[in-house]
């Protein structure tokens, strides 16, 4: 069988092309099994959709939107997919949690729920033997009678059986990008999923806050692979958490080591499970940032939440992973439902505490799935988008939407860009000789972005670009009064823990 798989423009990004790992993922497997596949990433180049249907003649298409930016692109594919006679599948995240909305449009066929690997093998074999597609797990569809019908759950498989990435499906050399001291940095996954169950966050339903690890060989390969054949010099694990065990710490950097690969690379842990030990291990064996998730400085906000840290060990997590040489980066949200000027002033308080300034901070959205969707919803606070439409005007975490917080919209902008000035002005945001590495690695991989579907393509997001630099601008520097309100110039000394 045919496959034809979609990553869809997602127009001007502030971050950096990122390769489609689940794309890349399910392709590699259906390889594996015998199965032609071919990927299309409309964020690296311009694609004529017609001659691409003509000259590869799928036998099924499949679509990954993964947030509402892809989903007006997604759409102009299905349709083409649709007048092609063969079936249209989304995936992704955004499909898995809204089905609904994604079987709203005509050109939709089906949404595959959760992780597609074995779906899509299934989808090749019923394709094959000409059986209908309704009788493969994991699928949601519409009936005749336009009812949805949600063909079951698929249990989660051992992700050794998935085999090894194909790179050779993806167009690497387009991917790489500059990050933090890094030349040539491509995304690599080690592990699905979180134990967490933060009441904001969509792992609670898309992983069943379940975690399961890639075998340390199949990872440890692929970055050899990556370095030797293709000169990527940084790894960026995209893991919702790197390693629950400092076990496995431990045998990932030593495989790594013994291997002698001279990759760098960064990853995302949770507080509490590396101690100095492990962390001096990681440096050693190549890490050279870490991010941990934080989420809020309010005691009160953090037990709503369910995140259930120490700030104290907060605090000397991040002074010893910046002391150890890896750069520490912590992420928080503001804006939660009902999220008070007091809280959120906590926030700020504990942000300015911490031994780094590197702060990604997001703006809450009710994802759907979630426990604070379900109630926002509930109580009327919240109208989900009714439609598609709708939908691809919610970006998330990144613009205020509807606010739900006790603050005003305009506070909440000017918290999140005081950060974001602040790391990209800040000489050493990043652990290494070269001042304003951060900054100068930040437009470089944007510029690149940006330039890769051409010159129309280049001046509309360059417009996009600028325009987001001068709101971030604006904001960070003429509202003195939110400023002082929350303390946003006011180094912190360390408080009492929790």
């Amino acid at each position: 069988m045919r496959f034809l798989f979609f990553f869809p423009s997602t127009g001007y990004y502030n971050r950096a092309i990122s390769n489609p790992l689940g794309l890349l993922a399910i392709g590699s497997f259906l390889k594996k099994n015998g199965h032609e596949v071919k990927i299309a990433d409309r964020n690296i180049e311009r694609i004529d959709l017609k001659k691409l249907f003509d000259s590869f003649r799928p036998d099924a298409v499949g679509i990954s939107v993964m947030s509402a930016r892809g989903i007006k692109d997604a759409l102009k594919i299905s349709r083409i997919g649709k007048e092609n006679g063969v079936p249209v599948v989304w995936g992704g995240q955004m499909s898995s949690m809204q089905p609904e909305l994604s079987l709203s449009s005509e050109y939709v066929d089906f949404v595959s729920y959760g992780e597609g690997e074995y779906t899509w093998l299934e989808i090749a074999e019923a394709l094959e033997k000409k059986t209908p597609l309704t009788d493969i797990r994991g699928l949601i569809y519409l009936d005749g009678n336009g009812e949805l019908v949600f063909t079951g759950e698929r249990p989660f498989a051992d992700l050794a059986e998935f085999g090894r990435l194909d790179f050779s499906l993806l167009q690497m050399e387009k991917y790489a990008q500059r990050y933090l001291g890094c030349k040539k940095m491509v995304y690599l996954y080690s592990a699905k999923g979180c134990p967490g169950n933060c009441a904001f966050c969509a792992n609670t339903k898309f992983h069943k806050s379940t975690f399961r690890k890639r075998p340390t060989g199949y990872v440890v390969a692929e970055m050899k692979e990556l370095s030797e054949k293709y000169g990527i010099d940084g790894i960026y694990f995209s893991d919702e958490v790197f390693c629950l065990k400092r076990s496995d710490v431990v045998e990932f950097c030593e495989t790594l080591k013994r291997e002698n690969i001279d990759v760098q690379f960064g990853i995302q842990l949770r507080i509490g499970i590396c101690r100095e030990e492990e962390l001096q291990l990681l440096y050693d064996s190549g890490c050279r940032w870490a991010l941990f998730g934080v989420e809020t400085g309010n005691k009160e906000m953090q037990k709503r939440i369910h995140k259930h840290i120490n700030y104290d060990i907060v605090r000397q997590t991040i002074e010893i992973t910046d002391r150890i040489g890896i750069t520490p980066v912590a992420t928080f949200i503001v804006g939660y439902p009902g999220e008070t000027e007091e809280q959120i002033r906590d926030t700020v308080h504990m942000i300015n505490s911490l031994k780094t300034s590197l702060i990604p901070l997001s703006l809450f959205t009710p994802l759907p799935g979630t426990e604070f969707y379900n109630e926002v919803v509930a109580s009327g606070a919240y109208t989900p988008p009714k439609d598609l439409r709708e939908l691809s005007r919610l970006i998330a975490t990144e613009s205020v939407g509807q606010n739900l917080s006790a603050v005003p919209s305009r506070d909440l902008r000017v918290i999140k860009s005081w950060f974001t000035w602040k790391a990209f002005t800040d000489k050493q945001a990043v652990k290494s000789d070269k001042k304003f590495e951060f900054a100068i690695d930040t437009i470089v991989s944007g510029l690149s972005s940006i330039s890769m579907k051409g010159v129309i393509s280049f001046f509309v997001n360059g417009f996009a670009a600028m325009r987001e630099f001068t709101s971030v601008f604006m904001y960070s520097h003429f509202f003195p009064s939110v400023i002082r309100k929350y303390d946003l110039n006011v180094e912190t000394k360390e408080q009492e823990g929790s």
